[in-house]
């Protein structure tokens, strides 16, 4: 695992529905400004600066996902609505550009599967902005944007389960 000084690395990341918005997530490394948008709402919220622990979790993360060896693109030419998504990152001596539509890797399904590459890296993620990138939603007027969306679901059952798995 080679660990990159946030401050020499840039990454994009969307993930969205044609046809419903979704999540933009934006590391600027010059500025070390984590920010996040909705796909279809070009207002930028700030995100907390990520702390040691998170990049390191989130190098480690990316190693798994094999995001490093994956295609530039991922299609379902059958699939002309869905979703869409594309990750590209930069630092020394690294580039990974690669995206999809209705596609991912190592999977045949349209949607993206728990525990496959792709679930691994938005995972990876979600431990910079804090949150799963799909919770991200801002309510109107409020200073703090990382929020459960009001559709998911909260189990209160008192579980000793891993909420972060």
């Amino acid at each position: 695992m080679e660990l990159h000084a946030p401050g020499k690395l840039s990454f994009e990341f969307s993930h969205c529905a044609i046809f419903g918005g979704g999540p933009c997530v934006e590391w600027d490394g010059k500025k070390s400004e984590l920010r996040w948008s909705d796909a279809y709402d070009n207002t930028w919220h700030p995100l907390p600066t990520p702390s040691d622990i998170q990049w390191k979790a989130f190098w480690l993360l990316l190693d798994q996902s094999g995001v490093r060896n994956s295609e530039s693109e991922y299609s379902n030419e059958g699939v002309m609505d869905g979703t869409v998504w594309e990750f590209k990152l930069t630092a020394p001596g690294l580039r990974i550009a690669t995206a999809g539509n209705n596609a991912y890797p190592s999977s045949d399904s349209l949607v993206p599967i728990p525990g496959s590459p792709f679930d691994i890296l938005t995972t990876a993620i979600g431990i910079l902005v804090g949150c799963d990138v799909h919770d991200l939603k801002a309510p109107p007027g409020s200073s703090n944007d990382c929020q459960i969306a009001p559709d998911s679901e909260i189990d209160s059952s008192g579980s000793d389960a891993d909420p972060l798995v």
